[in-house]
């Protein structure tokens, strides 16, 4: 049993789940070569047997070196998703999570309290849709919600109501403000213009907070490697990418290392950002479609950060020899980015990067 615990809180998707129990393992890591225990990892149990099969995999032989130390918690997990987006428009989720949100921040609060006491020592987050309130919180994220939302009033494309925008930004703003440590990403969805500046006292800019890629080998057929969300009604995006002729890689049933593979022509995805790091490290530009309306309005902005980095390609329908040209210039992109960051930061690595500082910042305390 341990003693004290780390509570993770997240967006929704299978990303921000993986990488935020990924930058609790390494604040333990942290906590350990500072002399201090390990603590219990709190992770939100919200996908069901899904979840657990994919921290299986991503974690295995975890349990075995420290036994106990994960934490999935149904609970805890059936309170956010109450306020996640999946299986309908944005607009409906967000007037769903502005509604909800005290309400169920409150049941979040009073869930952990109940169950784990003041043992709970600290959270640790990914761009997360409640206020637990119950530790010092420490944020990663691509880029503030906040700005995403107060920025969308201005693009017409984005149809969502300007009230419910107003409000969620608010909401926002109220999360953001109660972190200690805001680590964003850069590249970001605001954090690549060279004029960006803070939004809030005690934020940090930092390397790539996502999935590093590993070499992969294996000897397969020449094609095209598609990253499915794990948001539930967005599937109509990835029946693009077969309209390129290619064999079709995916997620489901291939590792994302295949990515690096000299065999995979093309990485096509949504633009979240933890397909867009992936693909910048892997040097392999990321191929994603056009804003679409009914989905969240900072693919928007994600788009237009791909374009103006150059770090990857917006769809648009071109034949398979133009993509492949116009990816050639996206490569090189990928590698002066990479680059920049390593001057910048030595190392590629946001996760090890954000655990050690926030990791100093809770033991001073």
């Amino acid at each position: 049993m341990h003693h004290k615990y780390i509570v993770t809180n997240f967006a929704y998707g299978t990303g921000p789940y993986l990488m935020t129990t990924k930058l609790a393992a390494a604040f333990n890591d942290e906590l350990e070569r500072a002399g201090q225990p390990r603590m219990g990892i709190i992770v939100p149990w919200v996908y069901g047997e899904k979840q657990k099969r994919i921290m299986a995999e991503e974690f295995s032989g975890y349990e075995k070196k420290y036994p106990g130390e994960l934490i999935l918690d149904a609970g805890l997990g059936g309170i956010l998703e109450k306020v996640f987006y999946g299986g309908t428009d944005y607009e409906t989720y967000l007037k769903k999570w502005t509604a909800n949100f005290k309400e169920v921040s409150r049941e979040a609060n009073a869930y952990l309290s109940a169950r784990y006491g003041s043992d709970i020592a600290v959270e640790l987050n990914r761009s997360p849709r409640l206020l637990y309130g119950v530790a010092p919180a420490y944020s990663t994220s691509f880029g503030h919600m906040s700005q995403i939302f107060e920025k969308s009033l201005e693009v017409p494309v984005i149809k969502i109501q300007k009230e419910l925008l107003q409000k969620a930004a608010e909401i926002s703003k109220c999360i953001e403000r109660e972190q200690q440590i805001q680590a964003v990403a850069y590249p970001g969805v605001f954090s690549w213009a060279k004029d960006y500046q803070p939004v809030h006292k005690g934020e940090v800019l930092a390397p790539p907070i996502g999935p590093m890629p590993r070499p992969d080998t294996s000897e397969i057929e020449k094609g095209i490697y598609v990253t499915k969300t794990g948001i539930p009604g967005l599937e109509r995006l990835y029946g693009k990418a077969e309209k390129l002729g290619l064999k079709i890689y995916s997620n489901g049933d291939h590792n994302p290392n295949l990515i690096t593979n000299q065999t995979i022509l093309l990485h096509f995805a949504r633009s979240g950002w933890a397909s867009v790091w992936f693909s910048l490290l892997a040097e392999k530009p990321i191929i994603v479609p056009e804003y679409d309306s009914a989905d969240d309005p900072e693919i928007y902005f994600n788009n237009l950060a791909i374009e103006k980095t150059g770090i990857g390609i917006v769809y648009r329908e071109e034949p398979l020899k133009e993509l492949l040209k116009k990816s050639e210039h996206a490569k090189r992109s990928c590698q002066q980015t990479k680059k920049e960051i390593l001057e910048r930061w030595g190392t590629l690595d946001g996760t090890g990067y954000c655990a050690a500082i926030f990791a100093r910042d809770f033991l001073k305390r």
